[in-house]
């Protein structure tokens, strides 16, 4: 397939938020509490959100230092400069990219709603002038307080509309006790279809928040990563199709993120058949859960997913897209989209659509 035959467009890249983003941009009532990288008394770097939890460093990498004392993903760290992003978008031919925040996935686990929203604001605010690097193909995420909603909704309708961000983004995990599903986001969900953006529900493991998996597996990073993204996407898309979330928002949009493609084939034939079997519990489903996934829902895949065309040929082509998670230590960089085109088990008509088509729909980019 020729380099020039295919767009590509990455529905979810990551930005490595600058060290000193919040003691530059966050408002002056609450400048002094500013999240800090700090060293902890086991010497490691942390960054500390709000009072006295610490988070580890998103960009950190898992693994061990290389022989010359070199990290193994040495050149992530570009990502926090755009016109070294840009260049990396380059080498692998993405044309354009939705931008997500690596310490930002953590702002939902604040406590303080009034706080929560000027940490969004700030973190918003830097990334429209991060951006400003090229309009066109860095297209920013924006991140709401969901711990208010009705601050929520304000952050949404100012991002999209002031800053011409592409989307918004939210966690699947409880926050404050609801759920994805709870109605007490419907106002939200309205607001972002009249925005005429899509909702992208993304995990990020290591925040105070409830965790699938975090129970069982507490402190053991191979354990608790390997759950949280499949399993709290699964959480999310059960509660949003069965809940009714869906039903309610018939027009809204929504992609589930990082977790890879394999388990939504069993999920959807699992839902089905607990409708069928089951249709009294749920009385305000009008069709069966995978039909209101075909009809709204999206799902991102891993490049080196070895059941993916399976995966395409059971849910559809036309409800998959790319996503590169660069600079992530867990992402490939240089040779992701080369990865997906060479693949021979995906027609070329299939990777069109998921490499770029569908985002550019989803995403109204023409």
């Amino acid at each position: 397939m020729s380099e020039n035959a295919i767009r590509i467009i990455d529905v979810d890249g990551h930005v490595r938020e600058a060290d000193d983003l919040f003691e530059k941009y966050l408002e002056a009532p609450f400048h002094a509490r500013a999240p800090k990288i700090e060293k902890v008394a086991n010497g490691q770097l942390l960054f500390r959100l709000e009072d006295d939890r610490h988070h580890r460093r998103p960009d950190e990498s898992p693994f061990r230092i290389k022989d010359d004392g070199s990290p193994v993903n040495e050149q992530r760290h570009l990502a926090t400069n755009p016109k070294q992003r840009l260049q990396a978008m380059d080498r692998d031919r993405i044309e354009r990219g939705l931008l997500f925040p690596s310490a930002g996935l953590y702002l939902a686990s604040v406590h303080e709603e009034a706080y929560a929203a000027a940490l969004c604001r700030a973190y918003n605010n830097w990334l429209y002038d991060y951006c400003g690097e090229d309009r066109k193909r860095l297209m920013g995420v924006g991140v709401v307080p969901v711990q208010d909603v009705n601050l929520a909704i304000a952050e949404a309708k100012r991002v999209v509309n002031e800053l011409g961000f592409k989307g918004i983004f939210v966690r699947p995990n409880p926050v404050k006790g609801r759920n994805i599903d709870d109605p007490y986001y419907d106002p939200l969900y309205k607001a972002v279809v009249e925005l005429g953006v899509p909702l992208l529900v993304h995990e990020g493991s290591g925040a105070f928040l409830p965790t699938a998996g975090a129970d069982r597996f507490a402190g053991q990073w191979f354990f608790t990563h390997t759950i949280s993204h499949p399993l709290e996407q699964m959480l999310a898309s059960l509660g949003m199709i069965c809940k009714g979330t869906l039903e309610r928002h018939p027009e809204m949009q929504v992609v589930f993120l990082e977790s890879g493609a394999g388990w939504l084939p069993y999920w959807l034939w699992r839902m089905d058949e607990h409708y069928e079997v089951l249709p009294f519990q749920v009385p305000w489903l009008k069709m069966k859960p995978s039909d209101y996934f075909r009809r709204q829902c999206f799902v991102s895949f891993e490049a080196d997913e070895t059941r993916l065309g399976e995966v395409i040929e059971s849910i559809g082509a036309d409800h998959v897209v790319f996503a590169s998670d660069y600079p992530h230590w867990d992402a490939t960089f240089p040779g992701v989209t080369d990865m997906i085109l060479n693949r021979k088990d995906l027609s070329a008509e299939t990777k069109r659509q998921i490499m770029g088509e569908n985002a550019a729909k989803l995403l109204r980019l023409d």
